[in-house]
C-alpha cells in the first residue's frame, strides 16, 4: 500500500498520543478540536486502521497506533531538520572557529559532522594556524571562536585543558649529552613553543643551534623522527619514531599550558549554547577530558 501522509497530521497524532486528549492536543498546537479530529480521520482513512481507541474519559492507543508512533516521530524530525537546513531567517550564519594544528585533525572529525546534523544551518569557517597567529586574528576580530594555547598563567578562568609539554627526539637517535650543545628543529617565527624553547635554554645556560624550520607539524615531526634535532611539543603531537628526551639530555623542565576555549567579545549568536556544548563534547571525546 503506498500513502501520502500529512506532517501535520502526523504531529497532530503524536500530540494526542502524548496528552490522551483531543482537547489538550487542540491547545497545545493552536487549533481547534475538529481540526485534529479531521486530522486523524484522515489518518485513520489513508492506513485504514483506528489509531485510537476512544471513551468518554480519555483517549488511548490502539495497537496500530503504537506501531505508527516511532515511524510518525521519525518523519516529523526529518521534516523539520530539512526545514531549518532551508530557513531563510538563518541561512546566512556563519561562524569562524580557530584551532591550533596539534589537534585540529582529530577535534574537527568529530566538530564538523555534530554541526552539520544539530545545526545544518550554520556555516563554519575554519582557520588553522598557530597559537600567536590565531591570538593576532582574535585581537583583529576575524575569529569568533578557537581553542587558543597558552602558559597556564595567562589562561583566563578554568582551562578546558591543562596541557603538558615534552622535548621529543628521535627514537632511534641519541639524546644530546649534558653540556653538548642542542641542534634545535622549531616552527618558524612567530611561535610560541619556538620562544619558550629558546627561552628556557638561554636560562639554563645550554647552548644551542636551529638546524631546522618548518611551516607545518607533518614536516616537523618528520625531521624530528629523522634525527635531525630535538624539538618542543604538546604530549599529544608526540607519534611513533619519538621519544621525551628531558630526562636523558638534561633539558630545563617546562611551564604548564592550558588549552581555553575563546570567544570573540559581543560574539552571542543563536546557536551558541549548541556550538560550544558540540566543542567541548569533541575534545572530551578525544581526550577523554573537559
Amino acid at each position: 500500500m503506498r500513502v501520502n501522509l500529512d506532517i501535520q497530521s502526523l504531529r497532530s497524532f503524536l500530540k494526542v498520543a502524548e496528552l490522551g486528549s483531543f482537547t489538550r492536543a487542540a491547545q497545545a498546537l493552536s487549533l481547534t478540536q475538529p481540526a485534529i479530529s479531521q486530522q486523524i480521520r484522515r489518518l485513520e482513512d489513508l492506513l485504514g486502521v483506528e489509531l485510537f481507541a476512544r471513551d468518554n474519559r480519555q483517549v488511548l492507543l490502539t495497537l496500530e497506533g503504537e506501531r505508527l508512533t516511532g515511524y510518525a516521530q521519525q518523519m516529523v524530525s526529518v521534516n523539520d531538520k530539512v526545514g531549518s537546513l532551508f530557513d531563510a531567517s538563518r541561512t546566512q550564519e556563519s561562524v569562524t572557529l580557530g584551532i591550533p594544528e596539534y589537534f585540529s585533525e582529530e577535534i574537527l572529525q568529530r566538530v564538523i559532522p555534530a554541526l552539520a546534523l544539530e545545526l545544518p544551518s550554520v556555516r563554519i569557517v575554519v582557520k588553522v594556524a598557530r597559537s600567536l597567529l590565531l591570538a593576532e586574528a582574535f585581537s583583529e576580530g576575524r575569529i569568533d571562536i578557537g581553542l587558543m594555547i597558552d602558559e597556564l598563567p595567562k589562561v583566563a578562568g578554568v582551562p578546558l585543558h591543562a596541557l603538558s609539554l615534552m622535548w621529543l627526539g628521535a627514537e632511534c637517535a641519541a639524546a644530546p649529552m649534558e653540556g653538548q650543545e642542542v641542534s634545535l628543529a622549531l616552527f618558524k617565527a612567530p611561535c610560541v613553543f619556538r620562544s619558550l624553547a629558546i627561552r628556557r635554554l638561554e636560562e639554563s645556560g645550554i647552548r644551542w643551534r636551529c638546524v631546522y624550520e618548518s611551516e607545518d607539524l607533518m614536516s616537523l615531526r618528520s625531521a624530528v623522527q629523522a634525527g635531525v634535532g630535538v624539538t618542543l611539543l604538546p604530549w599529544f603531537a608526540q607519534v611513533p619514531g619519538l621519544k621525551n628526551v628531558e630526562a636523558l639530555a638534561h633539558l630545563p623542565a617546562l611551564p604548564g599550558f592550558g588549552v581555553e576555549l575563546k570567544q570573540r567579545a559581543g560574539w552571542e549568536p543563536w546557536y551558541k549554547p549548541q556550538f560550544l556544548a558540540i566543542i567541548e563534547a569533541a575534545w572530551r571525546e578525544e581526550y577523554g577530558v573537559a
